[in-house]
C-alpha cells in the first residue's frame, strides 16, 4: 500500500527500524539516539531512503 503510515512503538524497535530503512543491519540501530515522546520521520531524497526528523521534541 501506499501514502503515509504513523507508528508509536519503544525506542528499541524505532531504532532498529531506522537502521533497516536506511539498509543498515539490525545492529546499526544502537547509534541512533532517541529520546522519550520525540519525533522521528523517515522518508526518501531522490529515491533513496534517508531520515527527515529524528527524535525532535514535540510540544504540545
Amino acid at each position: 500500500a501506499e501514502g503515509d503510515v504513523a507508528l508509536f512503538a519503544h525506542g528499541h524497535v524505532l531504532r532498529v527500524l531506522a537502521a533497516r530503512w536506511l539498509g543498515l543491519s539490525a545492529r546499526g540501530g544502537q547509534h541512533f539516539l532517541l529520546d522519550t515522546g520525540t519525533l522521528s520521520v523517515l522518508s526518501y531524497y531522490h529515491d533513496v531512503p534517508a531520515v527527515r526528523i529524528w527524535n525532535e521534541p514535540v510540544i504540545a
